[in-house]
């Protein structure tokens, strides 16, 4: 059996903690085993539990940043002690951090995985980050990332030519999104949303997802048609002052903040996803596969759009009335058509099955010498 210890900010309703969620539950527990470094930004994360379930140890440590001598003393205390074949990091350049000491315990494979491509940082930042991935390239023997942009953007051209690093695909269950039309209308009738253009954004609430762009679109929309629904779906830290935001922006009527995915995707109409920058997000998958017509900014990497119901539009100042007109133009797929979205995904390599199939593949295979 193989040990691997992934470390990422929580195991809330965020990508990467879904990601590994689904990813880990479609493998075999004899021969993989994951256990889980934290940070304490929650009192339980929405994947904790059933991840428990599955015979995980999940550690909470406090934030780096707030107490980088606890947090690396007790980080240290786990590798020591937990007999790890493999540590995977996710937390971008951060990761140089558990990357030494994943080193300094003769852990045999250390895996640094890129998750973010096109974030908007300044100059301080972006000194910072370069100066972490120099120390990072010592201790890391296996480079990782979500798609190809990713790639390029912690590990560089030359090294994706070389074909040095591994794609760990977003994938999902393509048959827990697939579009369902009995499910729709019961949904679209359980939450008075027949006869509504039902928008939706599923992300993190937090500044990366552009939430006062979002809602100055959404104002423009209901100015020109008075029928729309905006589903806001996620938790996140800055939940307060973006219910806030939308309360002081007069749209607390309008708009609707809840927290399931899957099956809500069915009532939806129109996903929107004005991000400031990402690496190749999971839901961008998870709305495809349910063929829901999605609006993304372009500073969203153009790799995940593996069907046709994808469009991306600039997110300036003044393109929220391009966005606004976008939407109110909105023409609805046939039911058939959509149902058959799920297939395309499958076809694309992002279903979750063959794609957790290679991620075993890849923690089973001997480290390099």
């Amino acid at each position: 059996m193989k040990r691997v210890l992934q470390e990422l900010p929580s195991l809330d309703g965020g990508g990467i903690a879904k990601l590994l969620y689904e990813y880990y539950s479609q493998m075999e527990h004899d021969k993989i085993h994951f256990d889980f470094i934290i940070y304490s930004y929650y009192d339980e994360g929405i994947y904790e539990k059933p991840l428990r379930e599955m015979g995980c140890n999940i550690y909470k440590l406090p934030p780096y940043k707030s107490n980088p001598k606890e947090c690396i003393k007790k980080m240290e205390d786990i590798i020591e002690q937990g007999n790890y074949d493999i540590v995977h990091t996710h937390m971008g350049v951060m990761g140089y951090v558990i990357m030494r000491i994943a080193k300094k315990y003769n852990v045999a494979r250390r895996c640094m995985h890129s998750h973010i491509a096109n974030e908007v940082t300044s100059k301080k930042s972006k000194f910072a980050s370069f100066f972490r991935m120099m120390i990072a390239r010592h201790y890391v023997t296996d480079k990782l990332a979500c798609g190809q942009d990713a790639a390029i953007d912690m590990w560089g051209k030359k090294a994706v030519e070389n074909n040095e690093v591994f794609i760990m695909k977003n994938a999902v269950d393509t048959n827990l999104f697939k579009f369902n039309e009995e499910k729709r209308n019961q949904l679209r009738k359980k939450l008075a949303l027949e006869d509504k253009l039902v928008l939706v954004i599923v992300g993190r609430l937090s500044s990366q997802k552009n939430y006062p762009f979002l809602f100055k679109t959404y104002k423009k929309v209901i100015e020109k048609r008075n029928d729309t629904v905006l589903l806001v779906i996620g938790r996140g830290m800055e939940e307060t002052s973006i219910k806030n935001l939308a309360k002081d922006m007069g749209l607390e009527n309008s708009v609707r903040f809840r927290n399931d995915v899957a099956d809500i995707l069915n009532a939806c109409d129109c996903f929107l996803l004005p991000s400031l920058y990402e690496g190749l997000p999971v839901v961008l998958i998870e709305t495809q596969a349910n063929g829901l017509t999605a609006i993304v900014s372009d500073r969203v990497t153009t790799e995940l759009a593996v069907t046709d119901v994808v469009e991306f539009l600039p997110i300036s100042e003044d393109a929220v009335e391009i966005w606004a007109d976008k939407i109110c133009s909105y023409k609805p797929l046939t039911m058939d058509l959509r149902k058959s979205y799920f297939k395309k995904i499958e076809q694309a390599g992002y279903d979750i099955i063959s794609a957790s199939k290679n991620m075993e593949d890849f923690y089973l295979k001997e480290p390099r010498s």
